[in-house]
């Protein structure tokens, strides 16, 4: 089919979309041309140097070619071992976010055209396999002029179930899910990468008109996160949308349970995990459904999934998330003080002490009779934290105001 002749015909080239493969061609000439001179005498150089005008220099350095370099930095080519350890561009550099980090240099896999960039690497020591089900977090983007999210599942933080190898091809919302597949066969548990998908492991040479809005014969940018593997050709694991309110409900139990056995041996990333498997049963399509007692009993258990996932992120250092689990738990509880507590703790380790604040003191009048050592503990933090930034400040005032001449009487006493 289509992947045997997309591998005939890129046999020992680089798999990277046209326009950026014709773009990245005109580079490395450029860089040619640029080591060429680097080997020339100095005084050569200095002479070139020299009859350059610095006006000229500094005109011809234009905000456009600053990006543009940035750029050739986060795409790199095939195993190219010059460039920083980043990934392509998800947003322009005038917006948040910037460049992914990764920890791996660009490699091809064993599907023809998909390239990967390790950003995180998973504790897990199985590949899932044919018709295994993995639940997983993915970011999409266009790779062409447009950068167009096509779809992000962390937005409303509700991993997707994706099987691989099934065929998705009549399934417009799912036609990604092939290329998809082919990621996660390369990946273990707990594994974040960054992928280069072709066009007819998507959308195709036509593209799709809308829902997902997609251009032709475009290639496709994953941020994927592989959270947990069931099931197998000889086993399969039932779709979650198949599935009765009960069924889901005990998987919910199961995996908040074996998180909370992973988080008190030490294994942080795993019970993460697992509190976030949890969360995959609890989707908001299903808690629409609820009412009454069933309502109570799912609430009961998203709760304590969304303040454990903030404890875990907390301790692993990803604050961001931890405030956004936070804040997800305050819609289940408004007045949750774990939640207030561990929301103001996150903001407090990104240097946010006024919003810390605020959220501590909103912890601290919801614990219980109003006194919490923990929270106390947290505000001094932030006290001790405001008296040394005033004494900076007070310090800094003090030498670029201080009076010259007690430095001259200390010189000369001295």
């Amino acid at each position: 089919g289509g992947v045997e002749a997309m591998a005939a015909a890129v046999e020992g080239v680089n798999l990277m979309p046209p326009a950026a493969d014709k773009k990245r061609k005109e580079e490395e000439q450029e860089e040619k041309g640029e080591d060429a001179g680097e080997d020339e005498e100095e005084g050569a150089t200095t002479t070139a140097t020299a009859s350059t005008s610095p006006t000229t220099t500094a005109t011809a350095t234009t905000t456009a070619e600053f990006n543009d370099a940035e750029r050739r930095k986060w795409n790199p080519a095939l195993e190219d071992a010059s460039v920083p350890l980043v990934g392509e561009f998800k947003y322009p550099l005038e917006l948040p976010l910037g460049p992914v980090l990764c920890s791996s240099r660009k490699t091809r896999t064993q599907c023809p055209g998909v390239n990967k960039q390790l950003m995180r690497a998973g504790t897990g020591m199985l590949h899932p396999t044919e018709a295994s089900t993995c639940f997983i977090h993915y970011d999409m983007w266009q790779l062409n002029d447009s950068q167009q999210e096509v779809f992000s599942t962390r937005q409303d933080q509700e991993p997707v179930q994706v099987i691989v190898g099934k065929d998705v091809a009549r399934d417009v919302k799912k036609r990604c899910h092939a290329g998809l597949s082919e990621c996660l066969r390369t990946m273990v548990e707990g594994e974040r990468a960054l992928f280069s998908i072709p066009p007819a492991l998507c959308y195709g040479d036509e593209g799709n008109f809308s829902f997902p809005a997609v251009g032709p014969a475009c290639w496709m940018l994953a941020d994927v996160e592989l959270i947990g593997i069931k099931g197998s050709v000889d086993e399969p694991e039932m779709e979650r949308a198949d599935m009765l309110y009960e069924e889901r409900i005990e998987r919910v139990k199961e995996h908040r349970e074996r998180g909370n056995v992973a988080f008190r041996a030490g294994d942080v990333s795993g019970g993460a995990r697992e509190y976030e498997m949890t969360l995959s049963f609890l989707t908001d399509d299903m808690m629409m459904q609820l009412f009454g007692k069933y309502q109570d009993e799912a609430n009961s258990e998203k709760l304590p999934a969304h303040l454990n996932l903030a404890a875990c992120y907390l301790k692993l250092n990803r604050f961001n998330d931890a405030i956004d689990q936070a804040c997800r738990a305050l819609g289940v509880e408004p007045k949750n003080p774990k939640a207030f507590y561990r929301r103001g703790r996150a903001k407090q380790a990104l240097g946010q002490d006024d919003a810390a604040r605020k959220d501590l003191l909103k912890a601290l009048e919801y614990s219980p009779g109003g006194e919490d050592p923990a929270i106390k503990k947290a505000l001094r933090e932030l006290d001790a934290e405001e008296v040394r930034k005033a004494r900076a400040r007070k310090g800094l005032f003090n030498g670029l105001f201080g009076d010259g001449d007690d430095d001259d009487s200390a010189e000369a006493s001295a």
